[in-house]
């Protein structure tokens, strides 16, 4: 049977990344279009977006790919991209622990 999402390492490191990055997206976009118009920008010479709802669009999907990578790159550097010790360990050697832990 498979286990829920939540309980799955990938869809939890997956969420304490894209989670974070999107709500900084949601803020920093409001805060970078309130202070600049859409039409205004130009992008190597060209418009950005034709209509203020492509700018936003593209806005929020460039803001949540920098935040994305800035979570990223913060969840590699606290958990030291090593496995957990629990991985490492052989069935054998996790009974002998639990064991161990029930004499105490």
């Amino acid at each position: 049977m498979n286990k829920p999402i939540g309980d799955r390492k990938v869809g939890r490191i997956l969420m304490q990344v894209l989670w974070p990055a999107f709500l900084m997206s949601i803020v920093a976009e409001g805060v970078f279009f309130s202070m600049i118009d859409p039409q205004e920008l130009d992008v190597v010479g060209l418009h950005l977006a034709d209509s203020r709802e492509a700018a936003y669009t593209i806005g929020f999907f460039v803001f949540w790919g920098l935040f994305t990578i800035s979570s990223g790159l913060t969840y590699l550097l606290a958990h030291g991209g090593q496995p957990p010790a629990e991985l490492l360990q052989t069935p054998e050697d996790r009974k002998h622990q639990d064991k161990a832990l029930i004499g105490r």
